[in-house]
């Protein structure tokens, strides 16, 4: 085998494995509104991730004047979000900042009820091979 093309092959092999999340050390969770459709129920949805944060939007809809806590909290029980909603529709872009989570529970707490929801996190490699013809 050529020795050149070998070199590239090995080059090509060793650049191509990359790590797809990036971890921050410091715990920031932003709210943003946005415009959701009228909610009966609480409901969480994952909607997508960036290398700085993880998106979830969270609605629900209040029933007279009744108070509900919106918590979310990593896999050992620390909180890292609390927000009171008094009334009305409620319907916020939540935004995690990427740690080393593996867990993170949203609890809507309600005078006679509790919403609960998990969201499993992990961090995958991705690998490329690239393989190109060398002269």
């Amino acid at each position: 085998m050529n020795r050149n093309l070998f070199k590239s092959l090995v080059l090509s092999a060793v650049l191509a494995v990359a790590t797809v999340t990036t971890i921050n050390a410091q715990t920031v969770v932003a709210v943003e509104k946005f415009t959701a459709e009228k909610a009966n129920t609480p409901e969480v949805r994952f909607v997508g991730s960036n290398p700085d944060f993880i998106n979830f939007e969270v609605s629900l809809r209040q029933n007279g004047n009744q108070k509900q806590t919106l918590r979310i909290l990593d896999e050992n029980g620390v909180e890292l979000y609390r927000e009171i909603i008094r009334k009305g529709e409620f319907a916020k872009l939540v935004k995690v900042v990427r740690n080393d989570y593996s867990r993170l529970n949203f609890v809507i707490d309600a005078q006679n009820s509790q919403y609960k929801k998990s969201f499993n996190i992990r961090n995958e490699v991705v690998e490329r091979l690239n393989v190109e013809e060398a002269n």
